[in-house]
């Protein structure tokens, strides 16, 4: 926001500053933060259908307290003020919208469904208002395309780039197109635009699935090497990997997006607006693996037959070597084609009754229909190989594997198994919402509203999944497979790299996998639907205190009642209704004072709530008989529900400058929790058949069950710097420069067990520290920036399962960077570098740092052009 200086002496030459592009966009968020009541952060467009980061996620990380989280190499969802994005409500033109790709069971919005070219705006909401719709702990976030009235006249915009990934060497393209046109008493406009990208990272690196601790159902069959009881004992207790393997996973990834807006003022009082937004999302996997199977089964299936020869263990009881005899391994090849579409139409209009009165009503529908219409895999087994080798003693993170035959031998191995399964999720939100806003007087307005939102979430699977046994099983593959090697840009320390895998379409073609009848998977169906009715009451003021200085604050409240009615199949195809309902009374209060020019003091309090994941609602469950897993839904599930106090401080001490600090608390009353305990199956209900499909299972085995619940609550606490300024006190041959940096420190502490039996740690998704730092550069025709994104450590699940404490991810530090040249005032040329540090993405297990995941997707070059008219 643009300060006014003090007057200079009558002969001095003032020069006007104009800034443009990344500064200006830049600049006009700081001015929304300043002139906000409660806590907010916003990111601008740079210029028309030019936002300053390729991703949504990407870009709103640059704000303090976000974090991301990346799949493929792109971000997808979000964490704020150490809240996951099941804490964060997303609205996409003032309509709530839950956007699920990739079998998104939860609230989570999903960010790289949607290309970044079809946004003007960003603004995440930190505190809570009574105007604003409950449903968050942590944030609200608004997205907001584009409409005609943003321009003048007619305006055109085009994009074109081609993307070159470091793993795969191959140039994608990435488009998008603008129109907008409005007459010139801004009456009337349309606006259409569209996006198209392109993508095929390949994820490539090392997993473990899991580690398995001490277990009196995963005792190995002997050690050939212990000498004494104690050093078997020792043996047996040491932890092991479940599924080792070196995984490369291909991802052909097409977005398209679509927007078109108009927007009528028939008369000075009136406005009506619509907004269309459509995407589309198809993605195809291909993920080979060798793997040793038979360490992720139980008794004599598995490690109850295997044999260890040699081993090594470190202090963390930790296997970090070992030769193993009577071990099966498994080449697995699997393809997975996820194709998402979000539509969202919303309606809004505004009137000012009298000059006092005035009101808005907006009613809107989102849909996001994902499917995954196919999902194949061939399993290839050799089993009860003897002089399997795993060796993690120089790199725990990249080990060596050999196999104890010649992998890329097609004859030496089995057809044992072949999975196909398709699934949909189909999320429906429909939103009616209005309220009138009512001046007393030029310090007090008044606001009332309604809002009514119903979410309808249908989930449906189903699969043909087939084990062979006797002779229905192919010895000798050559028929229907291929070699594949592992790593074109991976640090891949030695040991048996080319395999063999099954050719999909050869195998299917062989097999006739396709023919056999689909059957619904019970756990797989489950249907949920929420209404939500709420109404709010809000008192605004704008005044003056302590002798003119101005103070700005909303008092309200919110009352929120929920409706919940699931259905879900549970035990023996039993087809359950659940029905709940809650209501909450949610206060608020925001206050913002300017003691004294260019310095704000704010403070919010308030009451908030989040509701449970439609996902988990169900009554029913579904098991994982390979994994040996029971999950199992919780339709009483009632909400998170919290306290939240929030104080900052902010010193635009410079035009387009700010140093700022926040604090916060966040009380949690109510925190959902899932538990994790042992059963042996035939004690859970379930029917055998459940457990056909998968060779090696039986209902005598033992299975993790896990289901959520309402536990006890904990707290949260943080706080934020941040720091803003073009430095325009630099000579002027280095004029031209700024800097934008944030640093988040955030703390937890929630009840992950019962009263009784209490486990206690942070929540999942927080980092402790978080910080962004964008060092740019903008003069005339030329603009660079370089960018820093860093998270610390967060968990991902706790407790862990298998006897592991806890399962999460090391932190990461992002390098981005994206320059632009003017050759015509309408012509840009681009250049950008996403992860030039090419980071991996590193998971572990136990506090005892045994990895889980290893694996990157590679750096990304950006060159292209920008035309403006």
């Amino acid at each position: 926001m643009a300060q006014t200086a003090a007057p200079a002496a009558e002969d001095t030459q003032v020069e006007e500053v104009i800034v443009s592009g990344y500064r200006s966009s830049l600049s006009k968020a700081l001015g929304a933060k300043r002139t906000s009541i409660g806590a907010i952060d916003a990111i601008l467009a740079e210029d028309i259908a030019a936002f300053p980061d390729q991703n949504l996620a990407e870009a709103i990380q640059r704000l303090p307290g976000v974090t991301i989280d990346r799949v493929g190499g792109e971000g997808r969802q979000i964490s704020v003020r150490g809240l996951n994005a099941d804490f964060t409500r997303v609205r996409i033109n003032g309509v709530e919208a839950i956007a699920t790709g990739g079998g998104n069971r939860s609230r989570g919005f999903d960010f790289n469904v949607f290309a970044s070219e079809l946004f003007s705006g960003i603004t995440v909401r930190k505190t809570q208002s009574a105007d604003v719709a409950e449903g968050s702990l942590g944030a609200t976030v608004d997205l907001q395309s584009g409409r005609p009235f943003d321009y003048t006249g007619f305006k055109a915009a085009a994009s074109a780039e081609g993307s070159l990934n470091s793993i795969t060497d191959r140039i994608l393209p990435r488009a998008a197109g603008l129109l907008s046109w409005s007459n010139p008493d801004k009456t009337f406009g349309v606006l259409a635009s569209v996006a198209y990208s392109k993508r095929q990272p390949v994820a490539e690196g090392f997993n473990t699935t899991r580690w398995q601790g001490a277990d009196a159902t995963d005792n190995f069959a002997s050690c050939s090497k212990c000498t004494t009881p104690d050093e078997l004992a020792k043996v047996q207790n040491a932890f092991y990997p479940r599924i080792p393997r070196y995984t490369a996973s291909k991802i052909d990834s097409e977005r398209l997006g679509i927007t078109f807006a108009t927007q009528w003022r028939p008369n000075s009082k009136s406005e009506l607006s619509l907004d269309v937004l459509y995407s589309d999302l198809n993605q195809f996997t291909e993920s080979p693996n060798l793997e040793a199977i038979s360490f992720s089964r139980s008794n004599a299936a598995g490690v109850g037959s295997t044999i260890v020869r040699d081993y090594a263990l470190n202090d963390r009881n930790t296997f970090t070597y070992g030769v193993f005899d009577k071990v099966d391994v498994r080449s697995e090849n699997g393809t997975q084609r996820d194709h998402t579409t979000f539509t969202q139409v919303t309606l809004a209009g505004k009137y000012e009754f009298t000059d006092r009165l005035r009101g808005q009503v907006r009613l809107g529908v989102a849909n996001s229909d994902y499917r995954m219409p196919e999902q194949i895999s061939f399993q290839l087994d050799r089993n009860d190989v003897n002089g399997y080798t795993y060796d993690a003693r120089k790199n725990d993170r990249t080990p060596i594997i050999t196999y104890g035959f010649n992998v890329a031998d097609p004859s030496l191995y089995t057809l044992t198994e072949m999975r196909s399964a398709v699934q949909t999720s189909l999320n429906i939100t429909r939103t009616a919402s209005g309220n009138l806003e009512f001046d007393v007087d030029e310090h007090l307005k008044l606001r009332g509203g309604v809002d009514a939102q119903q979410y309808v979430v249908k989930y449906r699977g189903a699969s043909r999944n087939q084990v062979l046994t006797g002779s229905n099983q192919i010895v000798g593959v050559g028929a229907f497979s291929k070699v594949v090697s592992f790593g074109r840009d991976f640090p891949f320390p030695g040991g048996d790299r080319s395999y063999v895998v099954a050719d999909i379409d050869k195998a299917l073609a062989a097999t006739k996998l396709l023919n056999f009848p689909l059957i619904v998977q019970q756990g797989d169906t489950r249907d949920v639907e929420e209404k939500d009715l709420s109404g709010f009451g809000q008192a605004v003021v704008d005044a003056t205190v302590f002798g003119g200085k101005p103070l700005r604050a909303d008092f309200g409240f919110r009352v929120a009642h929920t409706k919940v009615i699931s259905q879900g199949f549970i035990g023996s195809g039993v087809y359950l209704t659940a029905k709940n309902d809650y209501t909450d009374v949610l206060p608020s209060m925001n206050i913002t004072l300017e003691p004294r020019d260019n310095f704000i003091l704010r403070g919010g309090i308030a009451k908030v709530m989040a509701r449970p994941t439609l996902g988990s609602l169900t009554p029913g469950g579904s098991v994982g008989a390979t994994t040996r897993t029971v999950n199992f839904g919780n339709p009483d599930l009632e909400p998170f529900r919290a306290t939240n106090f929030d104080l900052a401080a902010e010193w635009y001490f410079a035009s387009e400058s700010l140093i700022g600090v926040a604090v916060f608390y966040k009380k949690i009353d109510s925190f959902i929790a899932s538990q994790t305990t042992r059963a042996v199956y035939s004690s859970l209900g379930l029917p055998a058949s459940l457990l056909s499909t998968s060779a090696g299972v039986s209902v005598n085995d033992i299975f993790d069950v896990t289901n959520p619940y309402n536990g006890e609550g904990g707290w949260l606490k943080g706080v934020e710097f941040q720091y803003q300024q073009p430095f325009n006190f630099l000579p002027d041959y280095l004029r031209g420069f700024g800097f934008i940096g944030n640093f988040t420190y955030v703390d937890s502490n929630v009840n992950y067990g019962t009263t009784a039996a209490p486990k206690y740690n942070k929540l999942t998704g927080q980092s402790k520290t978080t910080a962004n730092a964008t060092l740019y550069f903008e003069r005339g025709k030329f603009s660079a920036r370089t960018s820093l994104a860093r998270r610390s450590s967060f968990l991902t699940a706790f407790p862990g399962s298998n006897g592991n404490s806890e399962h999460g991810t090391h932190g990461s530090t992002y390098y981005d960077f994206s320059s632009s040249y003017k050759i015509r005032p309408n012509l840009v040329v681009t250049l950008e570098g996403i992860n030039l540090g090419d980071k991996f993405t590193d998971a572990y297990v136990d506090t005892a740092d045994r990895v889980s995941d290893y694996r990157h997707t590679g750096r990304e070059i950006l060159l292209g052009v920008r035309w403006t008219y």
